[in-house]
């Protein structure tokens, strides 16, 4: 599935409403994380080359969340995920993956909510673009086995192992340096949702 084809915009504005903030607390762990959370989204509602490359390699991630957030938090119906549709690809990579990332470290794959799937979709294609294929395998063996009624317990347990290993948000802030003009729009084009080598024979 090609990630900058997904059907963000079919999930529901009041579904959107309730992820997006959600997804806000998620940035901390209590009143304190949240007031941080509030500054970050007030920093980061505007990206530019320099403020990006100011950030630390350890925010960079939740830079790129928090201006997505900003932009959905400025809608009288707060939807992040209608966002992601119209900004640059990058973002969808990004977002998606800190989301599932979050969610997990925070609870099972059982209590995400039903229309979260459409991020897990969109974190499936966006990990192997950062270099996580084995989380992305593992992510897809999730979801497959949980959308069956199966016992998804030795399956949350692999995601988890390979998203320790390869640590997938480390891997994020990488591609977000590789990629800030295609998040600030200056590349004319989106990149391909994967990049396959051009070796000539």
């Amino acid at each position: 599935m090609d990630i900058k084809n997904l059907p963000l915009t079919e999930i529901g504005l009041a579904v959107g409403a309730v992820v997006c903030y959600v997804l806000l607390r998620r940035m901390g762990n209590g009143k304190k994380d949240e007031s941080r959370s509030a500054k970050l989204m007030e920093k980061y509602a505007t990206l530019t080359a320099d403020n990006l490359a100011a950030t630390p390699d350890e925010e960079l991630v939740e830079a790129v969340v928090a201006h997505v957030l900003a932009r959905a938090a400025e809608s009288r119906r707060p939807d992040p995920v209608a966002e992601l549709a119209v900004l640059p690809q990058p973002f969808t990579v990004v977002y998606s993956i800190w989301a599932v990332c979050k969610e997990m470290a925070d609870g099972s794959y059982a209590a995400m909510k039903r229309a979260t799937r459409h991020v897990v979709d969109a974190a499936v294609d966006g990990l192997p673009v950062v270099g996580a294929a084995a989380s992305s395998e593992a992510l897809a063996t999730l979801r497959d086995t949980h959308a069956a009624k199966q016992d998804s317990t030795a399956a949350e347990a692999a995601f988890r192992q390979a998203v320790e290993q390869e640590a997938p948000l480390t891997l994020c802030a990488a591609y977000i340096r590789d990629h800030i003009p295609q998040l600030l729009g200056e590349d004319g084009e989106d990149e391909p949702a994967v990049e396959e080598p051009c070796d000539e024979a």
